[in-house]
């Protein structure tokens, strides 16, 4: 990164930037998803959610490297040792390229098996194995420069990525619309996505060549013996944290899939898809920072900056993941009744569990993005496992002795995040990465989740007595909760967080990063 740009702007940009691509990115989702569920129906929009899944555990081979690749780079590119970091990215590429092989064999293993995986074998309206292969090729052209897209984020230029990646998105989607009302085909569909991933692999490979022609300079340095016990050490934590996050995140249209069918993954895939666009947003906007954060590290601030920064930080992620979860519950059954109809709609209990588990998952990002920037994956290997193993117990307990279908799914993640991640998770960055107690910060956690749940409990109910089918009083009431979520919210963070916060210190987080 050229050393005239501050932490302060590169994150800046960087949010800026994603936020805005992820928003024109979900605009196009939709579109695309609208014109997919009319013509091809529910249950290709559940098979395409199963192979996501599916997939998912695949990717199981990338072991998590990728966080740990970016941790890597960090210093050597804080320091501007351009040796270590051509070493890095040429270790990076023969390790991408075996676990895209890996990856590959692993997935024409599985694709005879696949029918097995959905309910009462109702896979008639497709060859459920060439769309999968297709969907795998995919899955394995993503692999190929990924290592150049983690320079690119590391050194804090991830808006470059960021254009890459939404630009390719937003003609790919286009162009399978238009053949969607041609050519009606899911095959087509699955060809486009795929020539336009290795489209966008080809040209961000080309821009990181441009930018850091130096890495071509240094084709017999290697990577420094501290950086390569680093890796030896954490390959376990990295292997639970993958497998842990797979079970509990590529698991629920797996389940759904088996035990109720496709058509209930179709259904949940409305609603996920509306949370996975929130969440990317969201994302985009707070994980930005996660290179500075992992700068700020690099360059040994003190412990003191370091923990104000991070209450300010996770304060901010709270308010923006709360905003989204309000307004997700307030106004998303509207949306959908009016997007793709009323039998789409979901009940109150599993539109309740939907957001509440979307809040608790966005309560996480901050403490995961911390885990990353520190490179603390050595001391989560414990963790993924329980925190796997409540997930999937619950999950198939519930599903398979009740009929709450999709509740069930979501009690299992909502109970391993409660019961594992809440106190989990904080404790791997407080007592490793921050160096400081964690009992304050508990105190102002456990507040969070307790008013979070109840303003959702609380929207969910106003069902009964609100008319939502008026969407122009559902647009005021959303309004309505907003406001009265966020002053709650600054109540509570005025009453149980250790440091200062207030919304001038909210908005001003990112320039907290500056040395």
């Amino acid at each position: 990164m050229h050393k005239n740009i501050s932490r302060t702007n590169a994150a800046i940009m960087n949010s800026s930037i994603a936020s805005i691509g992820q928003i024109l990115t979900l605009i196009a989702q939709f579109v695309a998803r609208t014109f997919f569920i009319h013509i091809l129906g529910q249950e290709f929009l559940g098979l395409n959610g199963l192979f996501v899944n599916v997939l998912s555990f695949l990717n199981f081979a990338e072991l998590g490297i990728g966080s740990a690749i970016t941790y890597a780079l960090y210093q050597p590119l804080a320091n501007n040792d351009k040796a270590q970091v051509s070493a890095l990215m040429l270790q990076f590429r023969r390790w991408y390229r075996y676990i895209a092989l890996v990856v590959a064999v692993s997935g024409l293993i599985v694709t005879p098996f696949l029918p097995y995986f959905v309910h009462n074998q109702a896979t008639h309206f497709v060859n459920i194995y060439i769309a999968f292969l297709l969907s795998l090729a995919n899955t394995v052209a993503s692999y190929l420069v990924s290592y150049k897209r983690t320079l690119l984020i590391a050194n804090q230029q991830g808006y470059m990525n960021t254009i890459n990646t939404v630009g390719f998105s937003l003609v790919q989607q286009i162009l399978q619309v238009v053949l969607l009302i041609i050519v009606p085909s899911y095959y087509i569909y699955l060809i486009v996505q795929l020539v336009f991933m290795v489209a966008s692999n080809i040209r961000i490979s080309h821009v990181v060549d441009k930018y850091y022609p130096y890495l071509q300079d240094y084709p017999h340095e290697k990577v420094s013996k501290k950086t390569m016990y680093f890796f030896k050490k954490n390959v376990v934590g990295m292997l639970s944290a993958k497998l842990g996050g797979i079970i509990v995140n590529g698991t629920d249209n797996i389940v759904l899939s088996f035990f109720v069918g496709l058509s209930a993954v179709g259904l949940y895939s409305n609603y996920t898809l509306i949370l996975t666009g929130l969440t990317n947003v969201i994302n985009q906007a707070v994980q930005a920072v996660s290179s500075s954060v992992g700068n700020l590290a690099a360059v040994k601030s003190s412990s003191e900056k370091q923990s104000n920064v991070f209450y300010k930080y996770y304060s901010m992620s709270n308010f923006l993941v709360l905003c989204a979860a309000v307004g997700f519950t307030a106004f998303s059954s509207t949306f959908i009744r009016y997007w793709v109809g009323s039998q789409y709609v979901y009940t109150q209990l599993p539109l309740f569990l939907i957001a509440f588990n979307f809040y608790l998952q966005g309560l996480r990002q901050p403490i995961i993005t911390y885990t990353n920037a520190y490179g603390l994956y050595w001391y989560e290997r414990y963790k993924t496992i329980f925190e796997s193993l409540v997930n999937l117990f619950v999950s198939v307990l519930l599903i398979s002795t009740t009929k709450m279908e999709v509740s069930a799914v979501l009690l299992g993640t909502i109970a391993s995040n409660v019961l594992v991640n809440l106190w989990w998770e904080p404790l791997i960055v407080f007592k490793w990465g921050l160096h400081t107690k964690m009992a304050k910060f508990m105190l102002l956690n456990v507040a969070y989740v307790l008013f979070g749940g109840a303003i959702i409990a609380g929207i969910v109910y106003s069902t009964n007595f609100i008319d939502y089918n008026n969407i122009i009083l559902n647009v005021l009431t959303t309004i309505l909760f907003e406001v009265i979520a966020a002053l709650i919210f600054l109540v509570v963070t005025k009453l149980f967080a250790p440091v200062t916060i207030n919304l001038n210190s909210l908005t001003r987080i990112v320039r907290k990063l500056r040395k």
